[in-house]
């Protein structure tokens, strides 16, 4: 009998609705979803194009990160600027890919924790095919298989 993972990712077809929630955190009232959802301003450093991308903010230890297995993720390896528009307000931030595998799996096991089953699949983009919270080792597992990533977020306030 073949099992299915503990963790799987979850990835949304894109559809009109993106652009509905778009225009809505670009707004000066996003409502509620705009203390979870940002909309993130970058330049991609193969394409040198202007990127927009919806992406759930989430607190790991007071530090502010995105949790994705997108592959913009990798535009903020060593660390970049950016912008993040959040509560309806554009800042600039600096952005870096957590490289540890420790620490990225620290953190979605800490997510998953505090979220519940059902907000973590919802918010992280991930099924949990699992009758209870995932085992570290799950949760390492789906981190390596899925590409799961966390993104540190430094608004510039935080920075002064």
């Amino acid at each position: 009998m073949v099992t299915a993972p503990a963790i799987v990712r979850n990835v949304p077809a894109p559809h009109q609705r993106d652009e509905a929630i778009r225009a809505r955190l670009a707004g000066p009232d996003p409502g509620p979803m705009g203390e979870r959802l940002v909309l993130l301003h970058f330049r991609g450093r193969r394409t040198g194009r202007d990127l927009e991308v919806v992406a759930g903010l989430h607190r790991i230890g007071g530090a502010l990160h995105l949790a994705t297995g997108s592959r913009w993720r990798h535009n903020f390896a060593g660390g970049t600027t950016a912008a993040l528009t959040w509560r309806g307000r554009r800042r600039p931030a600096e952005l870096r890919l957590v490289e540890s595998l420790d620490a990225t799996v620290a953190g979605y096991a800490r997510l998953i924790s505090e979220y519940g089953r059902t907000d973590a699949e919802r918010r992280l983009g991930i099924i949990i095919n699992v009758d209870r919270t995932p085992t570290g080792e799950e949760v390492r597992d789906a981190v390596r298989r899925c590409g799961l990533s966390l993104v540190e977020v430094r608004l510039e306030e935080e920075q002064r």
